[in-house]
């Protein structure tokens, strides 16, 4: 993108950024926006960005009108170590001893076992008989794609998980709405938490088949 033309790159890293790899500079990513409540294992209520040169620069051309998303005052401010505003200071804390956490094990063991546990559901699913949406290859190790079978109501199929077995599985948006669902394992997920919504899932079919 960098070589044609002189379009800015933001990743959208909501809920990628800290389970999987994201090399920012090597890749010439520009912005890199995140949020607390996935991979970094803490409550919702904090925004993450990078910003490149680049994106500083084109920043510095801007005349959109901005206040409480000036990155320019965040700039100033986290010179002196200062948020601009009252920030969600529970969820800061909480972040403050995740990343702590994270540090402790090591950055590359995280990956790993995001990437193991990521094995795992796809490996469970596939021997349910149920296929994945994504490539594998290109599939995140953050959360995992289901096919539904045909003929599934998948609004009705996650009402039923959620009330007869207390797990909540994400569904699909937009035009995969009723098509899939979306098992999450970011952050401190377990494999027999995996194990637990695979079962209910299977258990939830086959009594919406039979």
């Amino acid at each position: 993108i960098h070589d044609a033309s002189n379009a800015l790159i933001l990743v959208d890293a909501v809920s990628s950024a800290g389970g999987v790899p994201i090399s920012v500079d090597a890749w010439g990513i520009d912005v890199v926006a995140t949020a607390s409540q996935k991979s970094w294992i803490s409550p919702p209520g904090i925004s993450m960005v990078t910003f490149s040169e680049k994106a500083w620069d084109a920043y510095a051309l801007s005349t959109t009108p901005k206040y409480y998303l000036d990155m320019a005052q965040y700039k100033t401010y986290l010179e002196i170590g200062q948020p601009p505003f009252t920030p969600c200071l529970p969820a800061m804390y909480t972040l403050e001893v995740a990343l702590q956490s994270m540090v402790d094990e090591g950055i590359e063991n995280v990956f790993a076992r995001h990437h193991e546990i990521a094995q795992h559901t796809r490996d469970g699913a596939k021997a349910l008989g149920l296929d994945l949406l994504p490539d594998p290859q290109f599939a995140s190790n953050t959360v995992t794609a289901i096919r539904l079978p045909e003929g599934i109501d998948g609004v009705a199929f996650l009402a039923n998980v959620n009330r007869d077995y207390n797990v909540i599985l994400g569904g699909g948006q937009k035009s995969l709405v009723g098509k899939i669902f979306r098992v999450g394992h970011m952050g401190w997920v377990e494999k027999a938490h995996i194990d637990e919504a695979l079962k209910a899932a299977d258990e939830t079919l086959k009594s919406m088949t039979s």
